[in-house]
């Protein structure tokens, strides 16, 4: 009992103490990425990008957002130092915003989004990991959800101002991004400093970097390979992530070229969908902290096969915009439940890298699958045209979707009650 109420006691101290930076930096940083994300890739439509070209625009950030993350998460464990790399690896990701302002073709916006992804990647499992440092496991999925709440209420008022900006801007669309590329900026080196506030123990134990980092590396794989649920777990999501990934050059170019969606309509489509996330989040953690992680990881998952269906069929993007009020909710409990699953699974010496090593397995088979998508619907839109040609490909994606979520059904729940 003593034990209980002492660690009671601790969780109160960490969050009153530590937890406060964590939700400033969710909200700025959340504010300077809905400023521009939800039209990057309309943007690189705008500039001539072709269903390959958004191919190559998916998968190089895809790829580039986890291929260094293993390091980066192995390089955190062994300096037992989360707030360098999460504050440098934003301070990156907020500067290469200032020369996407000056592109005039889409390749050039193609690889300064993979430059990002790459510099900026190490604030990834450093984040995910510090977040499980400081949360006791039993309270992963409330807390999770909490700071996704205020994610996604920084991300709806942000894509909300930056559409409203853009349309009383005017003029191209690269003129209407300027503004909201600078002040994305702005808000990423701010949440960046933010983290500053936080202070970690210093490792006073020296560390021969240079001769271990690589026997780390392979000893972290080693390790994977020792964990049945992790190893099963990155199969099953690499899988689905694979097919899923395939829609994702597609739905740029349907909402722009085929649907003909405006600027307020992009960001609205953004806002309706983080709307209803923000309704459901609270209650999406909780559930998590009760039912467990998989029953709301196979609904997700399920929900999501509605995605390609939706835009292969949609008459106009109003339809989209009603049926995101659905994946709002979806993406709430998907959040909740993916996140706690992936920290339940991962033990904490080397939970950095464990979540690195997921992620490069999501990278992976996220970049074949928008690459292999891309291509494919330039060769089946030669053939059949647009609109046919993209449909063929969405209906793959469904296909795929569907046998990937039922494999969901066969992992094990590990939230211990």
């Amino acid at each position: 009992m003593s034990d209980t109420l002492e660690q009671n006691k601790s969780s109160k101290n960490v969050k009153e103490v530590d937890l406060k930076p964590l939700y400033a930096r969710s909200v700025i940083n959340s504010l300077s990425a809905g400023m521009v994300n939800p039209f990057m890739g309309a943007y690189a439509v705008k500039l001539g990008a072709s269903s390959s070209d958004m191919g190559w625009f998916q998968s190089s950030s895809n790829l580039s957002n986890n291929i260094m993350q293993v390091l980066w998460g192995r390089l955190s464990d062994r300096l037992k130092r989360r707030i360098p790399f999460i504050v440098l690896g934003g301070l990156i990701v907020s500067t290469v915003y200032v020369p996407m302002i000056f592109v005039t073709r889409a390749y050039q916006l193609i690889i300064l989004l993979a430059v990002q992804a790459l510099l900026g990647s190490m604030s990834i499992p450093t984040w995910a990991a510090l977040i499980g440092d400081l949360v006791p496991s039993a309270k992963l999925g409330r807390a999770n959800a909490s700071i996704n709440l205020w994610v996604s209420i920084g991300g709806l008022v942000a894509t909300l101002m930056s559409g409203i900006l853009m349309i009383i801007i005017g003029g191209t669309f690269q003129e209407m991004l300027f503004i909201p590329l600078t002040v994305a900026t702005v808000f990423g080196i701010i949440s960046a400093l933010v983290m500053l506030r936080i202070k970690e123990k210093k490792n006073h134990e020296k560390l021969d970097l240079k001769r271990r980092i690589a026997s780390d590396m392979f000893g972290l794989l080693k390790q994977a390979k020792k964990s049945p649920e992790f190893v099963k777990y990155c199969y099953v999501e690499g899988f689905f992530e694979f097919f899923m990934s395939m829609a994702w050059p597609l739905i740029s170019i349907t909402q722009v070229t085929v649907l003909n969606a405006s600027v307020l309509q992009l960001a609205l489509l953004s806002v309706v969908q983080t709307f209803f996330t923000i309704i459901f989040q609270g209650w999406a953690g909780r559930r998590t902290d009760v039912l467990g992680r998989k029953p709301l990881l196979v609904f997700f998952r399920f929900a999501l096969i509605t995605v390609p269906i939706a835009y292969a069929l949609s008459p106009n993007i109003d339809v989209l915009i009603v049926i995101s009020v659905f994946w709002g909710i979806a993406f709430a409990l998907g959040q909740a439940s993916m996140f706690a699953y992936l920290l339940d699974i991962a033990p904490e010496e080397y939970r950095g890298g464990f979540i690195a090593v997921f992620n490069l397995v999501i990278g992976v088979t996220t970049f074949f699958g928008s690459l292999v998508a891309g291509y494919l619907s330039n060769y089946l839109i030669a053939l059949f045209g647009l609109v046919t040609g993209l449909q063929i490909v969405y209906l793959i994606s469904t296909i795929g979707r569907t046998i990937g979520a039922t494999l969901y059904l066969t992992l094990k729940e590990t939230l211990k009650k």
